[in-house]
Parts: structure tokens; C-alpha cells; sequence
């Protein structure tokens, strides 16, 4: 069955109970984001890499904490000159999270945690002083019985020349039927989607399928660029998915998730360094395929 995860890669998420993870998690991925139209006259694709860590740095039977980090990179190709006016837009981006989080038992069938981020988010050439960002994150979830479990996080983060963002993340985890699950977090750590997934995982099977609905926000400090009103600016990629993966267990301890699916809302942002001077494009439907491999020890 897929291990559970909490932690995507730039931004990280929710949390499960610390004894249901392991105590060690290795995870890369790699999702192709097939060309498509911005305008009349444009267009853009993008390769994106993943990568995350977490480890269990205390376990007793009250309180677990857990060190988790994730690393992404964005390469983006472009084609014509969209709505945003110039012909690069951005090039390559790297985001980088660290999140540390303490999961403690609250009552009978309650689970809280309580975590710290911090990050960093730009192109390659960007001022890394002007690149930083952190904020928090807690979530409560009740467990009424082993095929069920209901809670919500909250996760409130700085912004890059913007303001605080809180989002509200509901956690769900329920086996609504014989090998039928209905979850929110039950992604491969490296996945930078947060959503909702319906997956068939038939029991004793190494083999499970799953449809899913991801959002994904990326914001991120600007290097020097061919238009000079933007250098040292902001960009921002936002995007709602959908997509099947097949995942396989090769082992209790690896495993192999492969996606495809379509993103079926994009947009492109970008401002000056202070934030102002707003330009914004959106990007038709466009194609993704994607792997990623877990290791849990």
C-alpha cells in the first residue's frame, strides 16, 4: 500500500500521527509538463524535479518529532512573447522547505501537531536574501476507528512581496469500502500536489490505481532579466491537475507511483521587485507525465 505523506516538496502540508510514519523517508520524482499555448502566439512547457527527506528525531509514547525537507526544480521553456510581455518570463527555479513538527496524542482518538517552515524560492540567479519565507502549520485529526480519519490543518505562511497566506487543508483518510480509500494524504512525499485522491488498493495486491484532483502555488524571487522593469521581481505559477497514478510496491520499503493527467488551470504572474506592477497570463490545458520513487525505512 502507498505510504502516506505530509510533506511536498517547496510547501510542506499536513501531518499524520508521528508512530504511523516511518521513521526514515527518501523520495525523488520528475513530472514533464507538455507544451502548450499562452495567447495567440506563445507557449510554454516545463520539466519539474523533486526531491525529500524526513526522519522521526524522537519517538515516546506522547510526542514524536519529525525533521522533513523537500527541494524542487523548475526549468521552464518558453516559445513567443505572451501577455507577460517578455520572452523569458523565468528560466530556472529552485524551492527548498524545511519543516520541523511535533505530533502529540490530545485525548482518546486525537492528534495534534504543531510545526515550523522555513524556505527558500527563486531562479537560480536570484538574491537569496530576497528569496526567504516561513511560517507555521498545526493540524488536529480524530481517528473514530482504523478505517477512518477526520482533521484539518492550517498552514500560514510569508509571501514574496505579498501578503501572509493561511490556507485551510482538511485532512482525510477513510476506507469507505472494501479496498476503496478516499484521501488527502496519501501522495508520495516528493509530490507537490495538495488535493484529494479515490484509490482502489486491493488487498494483498502490490499493485493500486487512483484518480486525483492537485492544486499547486509557486512563488518565487526574480534574477536579472531580459526586461529590466522586472529584475529582482516576482513570479508565480499557480495550477489546479488532474490525474490517474498506478503505484507498485516492489518491496514494504520501495515503491514506484506513475502519473498522468492534464492540468486544467494555469496562471503565470509576474511583478516588480516590490511587488507592484502586476502582469498575469493564463496557460491552456495542458499535458503531464510524471514518476516518482519512495524509499521508507
Amino acid at each position: 500500500m502507498p505510504p502516506t505523506t505530509t510533506d511536498a516538496a517547496p510547501l510542506p502540508v499536513v501531518t499524520l500521527r508521528g508512530d504511523e510514519q516511518p521513521v526514515h523517508s527518501a523520495g525523488a520524482g520528475y513530472i514533464h509538463q507538455f507544451s502548450a499555448g499562452i495567447g495567440d502566439n506563445a507557449s510554454m512547457s516545463a520539466d519539474r524535479f523533486y526531491g525529500s527527506y524526513s526522519a522521526r528525531v524522537y519517538s515516546s509514547n506522547d510526542l514524536n518529532v519529525t525533521v522533513a525537507m523537500g527541494y524542487e526544480f523548475d526549468w521552464y521553456h518558453w516559445s513567443g512573447v505572451s501577455e507577460l510581455g517578455v520572452a523569458d518570463p523565468f528560466g530556472s527555479v529552485n524551492l527548498f522547505g524545511l519543516q520541523t513538527r511535533g505530533s502529540f496524542k490530545v485525548a482518546d482518538a486525537w492528534t495534534a501537531s504543531l510545526g515550523g517552515i522555513f524556505a527558500i524560492a527563486g531562479e537560480s540567479d536570484a538574491d537569496a536574501g530576497d528569496s526567504l519565507y516561513g511560517g507555521g502549520i498545526g493540524s488536529i485529526a480524530w481517528t473514530p476507528t482504523a478505517n477512518m480519519m477526520l482533521g484539518l490543518g492550517v498552514l500560514g505562511v510569508t509571501q514574496i512581496e505579498n501578503d501572509p497566506i493561511i490556507i485551510p487543508i482538511p485532512v482525510l483518510h477513510w476506507h469507505f469500502a472494501d479496498d476503496w480509500l478516499l484521501s488527502t494524504i496519501r501522495r508520495p512525499p516528493a509530490s507537490p500536489f495538495v488535493g484529494v485522491d479515490v484509490a482502489w488498493e486491493p488487498e494483498g495486491s502490490k499493485v493500486d490505481v487512483a484518480f486525483g484532483l492537485g492544486w499547486q502555488l509557486r512563488r518565487f524571487r526574480l534574477g536579472t532579466n531580459n526586461d529590466p522593469t522586472i529584475n529582482n521581481g516576482v513570479g508565480e505559477d499557480q495550477s489546479w491537475a488532474a490525474f490517474v497514478s498506478v503505484g507498485y510496491d516492489f518491496t514494504p520499503t520501495c515503491r514506484l507511483d506513475m502519473l498522468v493527467g492534464t492540468t486544467f488551470y494555469e496562471q503565470l504572474q509576474l511583478q516588480a521587485s516590490n511587488g507592484s506592477n502586476t502582469r498575469s497570463t493564463t496557460v491552456d490545458p495542458n499535458a503531464l507525465l510524471g514518476v516518482f520513487v519512495t524509499i521508507s525505512y
